[in-house]
């Protein structure tokens, strides 16, 4: 959990680095990374967070702040890697989760 968890965050870190340093800043796609890292932080300290509900709630708001941000603007073929794999993974701690 500690694993997927830590992945999640870096590649969230990843995503949000990327943007900002080729001066694209996409509003929805960084609220999204926003909820993701609060998430993670909660979910690595403090273990009553670790729950079904907080990976579905974060990896849903997520997944659904990106896909305004797609059917506004598109997105290229790095974002639909990071979208998913981002979505994958929260699907994983909800699993674990359970």
């Amino acid at each position: 959990m500690f694993i997927v968890t830590s992945v999640l965050g870096l590649i969230t870190v990843f995503d949000i680095v990327i943007h900002v340093v080729t001066d694209q800043v996409e509003p929805w796609r960084i609220a999204g990374n926003i909820i993701v890292l609060v998430s993670v932080f909660g979910v690595l300290m403090l273990p009553r967070l670790r729950r079904v509900w907080v990976a579905i709630a974060a990896g849903g708001w997520n997944l659904a702040l990106n896909l305004i941000h797609i059917s506004l603007n598109g997105i290229g073929a790095l974002g639909i890697v990071l979208i998913a794999t981002t979505t994958v993974l929260w699907l994983v701690l909800a699993i674990l989760f359970a």
